[in-house]
């Protein structure tokens, strides 16, 4: 593709599974490169058995077998709480391991599949449950499913079992539609594939028919079903994974409808978030009294990591939908802008928010994934290397001694942060067990896995 020839799945490596996944691996002959891959898989999967024995909730059983549904908690401080943009999150990352093991090529940014090269993947990450715990995992979000009005709601609390039923979320619903296309890619037979279809295209009817998307500030979609009662307004995260996921319905259906939409939504974006004196995305444009939804326009001075990474996925994929050439040079300046305004200079890693010494491992892995997506285009090799850099800065300073990671690391500037209330620290390291943390890393590693093998 695009004049490279493509290796698809150069590992010659055995992952052999002990206990709740524990894996090694023996790399007998094999090359640089296949030894690196073969270790960022056995990170992931690390990474994977350590979410589930810290975070996981089986219900209504012992295993993921006897269970009528499995899902993970928010995080082990925030014990309580299942929230769907964490679960989704893990399962989204399980979809691309399973797809792994499966021996799949990755989806690309562009819509595409890698082609079969010269070597052939030897069992990576093969982990007989995984099944189980993706479809486990949709069984209990179909709880959350409002009947009613449709989209999934945000929250249940374990202690309770209560369903946090009022507002609902535009990001986390479109991401909940992504993780479903990534099942329904690593799906056996046509049932399957079809059931998480029906779902994906369920969740894209509430989000074009919620009133989600309205003419105020010229279109785009709002955050919330509350349409504008914060500072996130309509912001660049939520309409980039909003047109991410339209445009990958689009090729898996064939439906037209979601092709315009992809494009109507990244029209918007262009017009109204984007700075072009930063080469990024505004963070949000909102009200400027948003408790009162009143008040003249307010575009953010802040720009966010993940919002550039995503917004890069999103206009690679709609490259190949209209063909228009102006879009790789947007998200090749975005992938710069990325790296020069976002890497921390205090240990690595991308901080969340430009000028903030401030890395969350969630928010930096998935900022990577914009990296890849480039490479899987271009070729361009500077992309995988700052995808590799990020993964090594975050494994160094968040990894934890059984593969999972911590929250995050960052700079004290007052005493107002944890950590920096007595002025003596220098910086702060948050051991939180976070489930998005998890999720993000283990889907980078997946990924960075999948592209060193092909490149070799």
């Amino acid at each position: 593709m695009f004049g490279r020839k493509r290796a698809w799945l150069a590992l010659v490596v055995l992952v052999v599974w002990a206990g709740v996944g524990a894996a090694t691996v023996r790399a007998d002959g094999a090359s640089a490169s296949e030894i690196e891959a073969s270790r960022r898989l056995q990170s992931a999967v690390a990474t994977q058995a350590a979410t589930r024995a810290s975070l996981l909730v089986v219900g209504e059983g012992r295993s993921c077998g006897e269970a009528g549904f499995v899902a993970y908690r928010r995080s082990d401080v925030e014990y309580d709480l299942v929230d769907e943009w964490y679960v989704a999150s893990q399962l989204w990352a399980d979809a691309q391991l399973l797809a792994a093991s499966m021996g799949r090529p990755p989806l690309l940014a562009d819509g595409a599949r890698q082609r079969a090269g010269r070597l052939k993947l030897a069992a990576l990450a093969y982990e007989p449950s995984g099944r189980c715990y993706l479809d486990k995992g949709f069984a209990f979000l179909e709880r959350l499913w409002d009947a009613r009005l449709g989209g999934y709601y945000p929250r249940f609390h374990l202690a309770q079992g209560q369903i946090d039923r009022e507002t609902r979320y535009a990001d986390d619903n479109a991401l909940t539609g992504l993780a479903l296309l990534a099942a329904a890619e690593t799906a056996s037979d046509a049932t399957t594939r079809g059931r998480y279809l029906d779902a994906a295209r369920r969740e894209a009817d509430f989000l074009l028919r919620s009133g989600l998307w309205d003419a105020t500030f010229g279109g785009g979609f709002w955050w919330t079903t509350d349409r504008g009662d914060t500072d996130e307004g309509k912001p660049a995260q939520t309409n980039a994974i909003a047109a991410l996921f339209l445009g990958r319905l689009h090729q898996a259906t064939g439906a037209g409808v979601y092709r315009e939409w992809t494009l109507r939504t990244l029209f918007w974006m262009d017009t109204v978030l984007y700075e072009p004196s930063r080469d990024l995305y505004r963070w949000s444009v909102h009200y400027q009294d948003p408790a009162r939804r009143t008040g003249p326009i307010v575009r953010s001075p802040r720009f966010f990591n993940y919002d550039q990474g995503i917004a890069i996925e999103a206009q690679l994929l709609a490259a190949r939908l209209d063909g228009e050439p102006g879009r790789l040079a947007r998200a090749r300046e975005l992938g710069q802008a990325l790296h020069r305004d976002f890497w921390s200079q205090h240990g690595g890693g991308y901080n969340l928010q430009a000028g903030v010494e401030q890395v969350y491992t969630s928010y930096a892995s998935w900022a990577s994934l914009g990296h890849l997506a480039l490479h899987d285009v271009d070729g361009d090799p500077r992309w995988l290397d700052m995808a590799r850099a990020n993964a090594a800065a975050l494994t160094a300073a968040l990894r934890r001694t059984d593969g999972g990671y911590a929250l995050r690391h960052y700079r004290c500037v007052d005493r107002v942060a944890p950590g920096c209330e007595r002025g003596q620290a220098i910086s702060v390291l948050d051991h939180t067990r976070d489930g998005a943390a998890q999720a993000w890393m283990q889907q980078l590693q997946t990924g960075l896995a999948q592209r060193i093998a092909e490149d070799d």
